[in-house]
């Protein structure tokens, strides 16, 4: 029986290193800003508030990982977002819904926006980054109508405390995230689809050519990520007991930059949900540090900024020497 054969030793490395960097980078920002901080920074009330408040961005960021896997990006985050916890808030609070269809429908108001941008993306052959720029006009300013441009609040602080409420010793949208986050890995580590997503990502016609439904599974994409940013939205509303239709303005830069920076490329074709929660504790980590230490929090964005430059040069420079050390194997 023929032994499996092994990977090569350049692809190995490579995956080593994008895994290594930004752990170590995390490692080292923590242990700076512990020491600037006099220990505040690991405290288990402080580490417990920043994961608290930075889950929307961690379901948002998982969303949108295998889509940028697939050497796709979406611009539509924040607005499906808003949509979706407004349309929610409205429901229950002037239509009498029940809590749990209006929460049920602001996942599949996300299903939908993203259901209708992969389809633009797979039939017009627009680039995605245009029709999930049309997306975000079009839900960001859907929001804004039906709220009539004002903070849905009401009786809503049964959310709040629930969303408080430990469980096991986490609140319930850490146990969402990590849930979501186990699911998402699976699905890309050990399925087909998550096989076919990166073939996608590394080569669009050849994974066609090998028969991959490449629209298919495109949209399915996009259904599944918008599916999370409705989710998103939804924990947005119950942390803030309201939704305000401007909410969540940037997070798709913040999801983007989270994806990259813990190892994703924006050519396609590797990355994973792993690397991508790194990312998000990275840029939570420069952030909540910040606060800490009194500085101004556009220094931050200014930091998160370099990094993105940085995070996209390394892949650059990692993908140029894997290949050189390719030629170089296959010369011998």
């Amino acid at each position: 029986m023929a032994e499996r054969p092994a990977q090569p030793k350049h692809g190995q490395w490579q995956r080593f290193m994008q895994t290594i960097a930004p752990l170590t980078l995390l490692l080292g920002l923590l242990l700076l800003f512990q020491w600037q901080t006099k220990g505040l920074m690991l405290s288990a009330s402080n580490l417990s508030n920043v994961a608290y408040r930075n889950a929307p961005l961690a379901l948002v960021a998982i969303g949108i990982t295998p889509v940028i896997i697939a050497a796709h990006i979406d611009l539509s985050v924040g607005s499906v977002m808003a949509l979706g916890a407004v349309s929610a808030g409205l429901l229950f609070r002037d239509r009498g819904v029940p809590f749990e269809i209006a929460a049920l429908l602001s996942i599949i108001i996300g299903l939908i926006c993203g259901v209708v941008s992969g389809l633009i993306t797979t039939k017009t052959k627009m680039p995605s980054f245009v029709a999930t720029l049309a997306m975000m006009g079009f839900a960001r300013g859907l929001a804004l109508v039906i709220s009539k441009s004002q903070t849905v609040g009401g009786d809503f602080s049964f959310m709040a405390r629930w969303m408080n409420a430990p469980l096991m010793g986490l609140r319930p949208s850490l146990w969402l995230v990590l849930g979501t986050a186990v699911i998402a890995h699976v699905l890309l580590r050990y399925t087909t689809f998550g096989r076919a997503i990166y073939a996608i990502g590394a080569n669009d016609t050849a994974a066609h050519l090998s028969g991959i439904r490449t629209s298919r599974v495109v949209v399915t994409l996009f259904a599944l990520e918008g599916a999370l940013f409705g989710l998103a939205g939804l924990v947005n509303l119950m942390q803030n007991a309201s939704a305000e239709p401007t909410m969540a303005t940037g997070i798709e830069l913040d999801a983007i930059a989270a994806a990259v920076i813990g190892g994703a490329s924006l050519a396609g074709g590797q990355g994973s949900v792993g690397g991508t929660l790194i990312g998000v504790a990275i840029m939570a980590t420069l952030i909540n540090g910040c606060n800490l230490l009194n500085v101004p929090n556009e220094w931050s964005k200014v930091i998160v900024a370099i990094l993105i430059v940085l995070g996209v040069s390394y892949d650059r420079w990692l993908r140029t020497r894997t290949q050189a050390a390719a030629r170089q194997m296959a010369g011998q």
